[in-house]
């Protein structure tokens, strides 16, 4: 006998409002090219990834592939463990002004091994990557004529990277971007009705029911959101309310590393060799939006595949819900 249908679920992100289904019997639908039963994955055949790639121009020694460094971290004996260049091939560039593409677009190479997760970085590496996130933030809002960075990281090639070894990116923009946009617009609504942030209170409503939390502590919080894009959507934010993250301190910055190095580990756990998205949200450079935004992580898995639905309608279908997602979350075993 079929088992019983289980009936899909409409959610609202209670932020900006963005409509997902969660349906769960999605995941068991026919494909001929083999589905993570729990989640809906696509599972990848034949995939390898060679443990060293002499071609690959953010290895140490092929340093000539790439533009010259705007800055760079060094060991004791002065060999670079991240070096910051300007994209090869950017989407925005500082000298093209006419053309309305001005801007500014960058790579953080995180290691000079390599290396294909920032799992595989220690803690201290891992400091002092989330650091240069930070300068380099604070680098741009100094500069005149730009109002809004973006740090984002695209890790596997389902989430589109198109070089493995690890690396995240760094944009500076005139103005803010369509997504933030949509939650400072939302957090200023809720501020004037309530005087107070619309994060800290959804903070406090989940740690409150405790459905979707992963982990508490450090003075980070780490939960699956209500209405998740993909399976395993986690959502990493400061307990303290704080708008901008190239603020930070070097003490919190190390607090943020070791919650950030925690949860991205239980989803490599959880779906090993998952490809994501890391997305940073974070106020424009100035404190107009201080008391009513809040800077935080997003980290998007890249599990289920957008079709024509998501496409063509604007809403998610997600094949996972987000209560067992951060239970699988919680049990999965930290590296």
């Amino acid at each position: 006998m079929a088992g019983l249908l289980v009936m899909p679920e409409l959610r609202i992100d209670p932020i900006i409002g963005r409509r997902v289904y969660i349906a769960e019997d999605r995941a068991g639908r026919p494909s001929d090219y083999g589905i993570h039963e729990a989640t809906g994955r696509v599972a990848p055949v034949g995939e390898s990834s060679p443990k060293a790639h002499p071609n690959c121009p953010f290895c140490a020694g092929n340093e000539i592939h790439t533009p010259v460094a705007s800055a760079t971290v060094a060991d004791g004996a002065g060999r670079w463990q991240i070096r910051v260049v300007p994209n090869k091939y950017p989407a925005f560039r500082l000298d093209e002004v006419q053309d309305g593409a001005f801007g500014v677009h960058e790579v953080i190479i995180e290691s000079p091994e390599h290396l294909l997760d920032v799992t595989q970085l220690g803690p201290t590496r891992l400091v002092e990557v989330v650091r240069m996130y930070r300068d380099r933030l604070r680098h741009w809002a100094a500069q005149p004529g730009l109002r809004h960075g973006l740090v984002f990281k695209n890790s596997g090639c389902d989430a589109g990277a198109s070089l493995e070894h690890i690396h995240s990116q760094v944009t500076a923009l005139p103005y803010v971007l369509p997504t933030v946009q949509l939650e400072l617009d939302a957090a200023g609504r809720f501020y004037a009705a309530h005087q107070q942030c619309i994060f800290c209170d959804l903070i406090e409503s989940e740690l409150a029911v405790n459905q979707r939390i992963v982990s508490d502590h450090q003075g980070y919080v780490t939960l699956c959101p209500i209405a998740p894009r993909q399976p395993y959507e986690m959502w990493l934010l400061p307990r303290m309310h704080q708008s901008r993250f190239d603020l930070l301190t070097d003490a919190e910055v190390e607090e943020l590393a070791g919650a950030l190095q925690e949860t991205l580990s239980r989803l490599q756990t959880a779906e090993p060799g998952c490809p994501y998205n890391l997305l940073l949200h974070t106020a424009p450079f100035d404190d107009a939006h201080a008391a009513a935004y809040h800077w935080h992580w997003e980290i998007v898995p890249r599990i289920a595949h957008e079709a024509g639905l998501e496409w063509g309608g604007g809403v998610h279908i997600c094949p996972l819900s987000p209560e067992k997602a951060a239970t699988r979350l919680l049990t999965a075993k930290k590296n």
